[in-house]
C-alpha cells in the first residue's frame, strides 16, 4: 500500500471520528452520545494505528503495530524515528491524551459504564471533565501529531 493510501485511512478514520462527535454534541439521548464517543474512540485507536503503519511503511520497519515495537525495530536499525519517540514520552505520562486514549478505549471495549473514558483517578485539567469535550482533546491533538509528522516527512 502506498504512503499516500495510509495517509488517506489514517485522515478517514480522525474525520469518521470528528464526525461521530459532532453528532454526538447534537444528540438528546445520553445512550446515543455514549454509543457516538464510544464510536469515536474506535476511530481515534484506529487512526493513532494508521499513523503508526505509515511510520512502518516509511521508515521500513519490520514490526507490528505497536508502539514498543516499532520503537526495538527502529533501534534495531539504528534509526530515531521522532515521532514515535513523542509517542513513547506521551505513553508514559498518565496524564497525556495518548494514556487518556488507551484508558478511554479500553474502558469501551470492556463495556465500563459512567464516564467510562476518563476513570481510574485520572483528570484532564482544563480540557473539561465530560468525555466528549476530552475525546475532542484526543482528537486535536493526534490530528496535530499526525500533521506534524507528516510536515517533517515531507521535508527528507
Amino acid at each position: 500500500m502506498s504512503s499516500s493510501s495510509l495517509a488517506s485511512v489514517t485522515n478517514q478514520r480522525l474525520d469518521a471520528a470528528r464526525r461521530l462527535l459532532q453528532q454526538a454534541t447534537e444528540m438528546d439521548n445520553d445512550w446515543m452520545t455514549q454509543s457516538l464517543e464510544s464510536s469515536a474512540l474506535f476511530q481515534l485507536r484506529s487512526g493513532l494505528n494508521g499513523l503508526l503503519q505509515e511510520v512502518k511503511t516509511s521508515y521500513s520497519l519490520p514490526a507490528a503495530l505497536d508502539l514498543d515495537l516499532l520503537l526495538q525495530a527502529a533501534n534495531a536499525k539504528g534509526i530515531s524515528v521522532p515521532v514515535l519517540n513523542e509517542l513513547a514520552l506521551l505513553k508514559s505520562n498518565g496524564q497525556s491524551w495518548l494514556s487518556q486514549l488507551h484508558i478511554a478505549f479500553q474502558a469501551a471495549l470492556d463495556c465500563q459504564v459512567a464516564n467510562q473514558s476518563y476513570g481510574a483517578g485520572v483528570e484532564l485539567i482544563g480540557r473539561g471533565s465530560d468525555a466528549g469535550t476530552s475525546t475532542k482533546y484526543i482528537l486535536s491533538s493526534l490530528t496535530e501529531l499526525v500533521l506534524r509528522y507528516r510536515e517533517d516527512a515531507a521535508e527528507y
